[in-house]
């Protein structure tokens, strides 16, 4: 009997504590798994009061399998609310990382808006669109553009294989004496044949000095010779200036101011005699340049207004030829080129590093075309000379340079000869001076070593 009170009592204490659960329950609407752990913990204790009895064991055991149910499905949505709560972080991330990548956007659009957009042009990948161009002046444009594009493929396919320079600061090829214009190019099949009467010209020019015009815009230009094309603008006083950099619209007075600086005509071309005081200057500013204050054996000096070419070597060696540029300026003459003689191809070394030099100040001859041949029969020609009783021994003999099949000779006593190799053996002609020594030698041909002839 108490047994069964007893079991009644605990039924009725287990009914009336999940009453009251469930009641807290629906007041308070728990919204967290803790606190439906926390009332299930205080139930398990309630039922805890007497593991004796079985039916208490076994409702134990039921409200243990309830809660290990109950606590399982909330650990699922604690999981499930850990997964969504790192996929929101995510997406978080990525919706804050697409922004700023938006953002970015934003910005490198701003950047590239900034920047000269590019077109495709002559001898180069792309080039700056000039930001100024007239819209008006598209036709202009069109024209410069397409002379331009031609000149530089003409410039870049014929530099290396011919003697492409400029001339007052237009393109010119020497090799074949012609102007590289709008004719010339349509006639080699570089530019289309209606540009042909366009006016348009085709320059060649440092790109340093039309930089520095006003309306001009450039990038990335060579610091040397550079193609551009130049366009009067009908109507106006300026002129359109394009290359493969960029360009612009300069005034007329501008444009003619540039190539005055590259007119290459400075007076009557002449040569200097070695009893002149101004052949004596020339040698004195390059013995300053040198340093050395040694003598020389001066072979020739020419000049025109504003430059002068000399070639000479120290008097301790003949065969070491030396060639100068020297420039005036208010009566005093700089070296502003030295090492003439170590230059393959003379006239476009020089048009390079001074546009403005008149090249037919250079000699016809090139010492670097004879530069393994300078000297080295020098022995040879002196024994054969003694042999035939021309000279006692090298001390009569005052100055000898040769080059090739040709020596000149002075001795002491001023008595001067030519010596010629006649494919079997030295012969020598006695010459009246070195003008005479000079009008014989180039009698035998083209290209003769002149430079071997002192200038006394």
């Amino acid at each position: 009997m108490r047994k069964s009170i007893l079991k009644n009592y605990k039924i009725i204490a287990l009914a009336f504590s999940a009453l009251i659960f469930f009641a807290s329950c629906a007041i308070n609407n728990p919204s967290s798994s803790e606190e439906y752990k926390t009332s299930s913990s205080e139930s398990e204790k309630t039922e805890g009061v007497d593991n004796e009895d079985e039916v208490i064991e076994n409702n134990n055991t039921v409200v243990d399998e309830n809660n290990e149910s109950m606590e399982k499905d909330e650990n699922s949505e604690d999981a499930s609310f850990e997964i969504n709560s790192g996929s929101n972080t995510d997406n978080n991330k990525n919706h804050s990382s697409t922004s700023k990548n938006n953002e970015n956007n934003i910005s490198d659009k701003t950047q590239i808006d900034e920047i000269p957009q590019k077109h495709t042009s002559a001898g180069s990948d792309s080039v700056n669109i000039i930001s100024n161009r007239d819209p008006k002046l598209k036709t202009q444009w069109d024209i410069a553009d397409s002379v331009v594009e031609a000149g530089q493929t003409y410039y870049n396919d014929y530099f290396s294989k011919s003697k492409v320079i400029t001339k007052n600061g237009y393109m010119y090829n020497l090799s074949r004496n012609r102007l590289v214009d709008t004719y010339y190019l349509v006639e080699e099949g570089y530019l289309d044949n209606k540009y042909v009467n366009s006016n348009c010209q085709v320059l060649l020019l440092l790109g340093s000095d039309v930089k520095n015009l006003d309306g001009v815009t450039l990038s990335g230009v060579d610091s040397g010779l550079t193609v551009f094309s130049a366009l009067k603008i009908p109507n106006e006083d300026k002129y359109i200036i394009s290359s493969s950099y960029g360009g612009g619209e300069i005034s007329s007075a501008d444009y003619n101011s540039l190539m005055v600086k590259y007119n290459q005509n400075h007076g009557s071309i002449s040569r200097l005699y070695p009893d002149s005081n101004e052949y004596n200057r020339i040698v004195s500013f390059i013995n300053m340049h040198e340093g050395k204050y040694e003598q020389y054996f001066v072979r020739n000096i020419r000049l025109d207004g504003k430059y002068a070419i000399a070639t000479l070597s120290p008097a301790s060696d003949s065969g070491l030829i030396r060639q100068y540029i020297l420039k005036q300026s208010n009566g005093i003459w700089e070296v502003v080129y030295a090492g003439l003689e170590k230059e393959p191809r003379l006239e476009v070394a020089v048009n390079k590093q001074l546009p403005d030099f008149n090249l037919s100040l250079l000699p016809q001859w090139s010492v670097y075309d004879f530069k393994n041949s300078i000297n080295i029969h020098k022995n040879d020609v002196l024994i054969l000379m003694s042999q035939r009783g021309l000279i006692t021994g090298s001390n009569d003999v005052e100055y000898i340079c040769g080059a090739s099949n040709y020596y000149y000779i002075v001795l002491k006593n001023q008595v001067k000869y030519l010596a010629r190799y006649n494919t079997t053996t030295w012969e020598y002609i006695q010459v009246a001076s070195n003008y005479d020594a000079e009008e014989k030698l180039n009698g035998y041909g083209n290209n003769m070593p002149l430079f071997i002839i002192w200038d006394k």
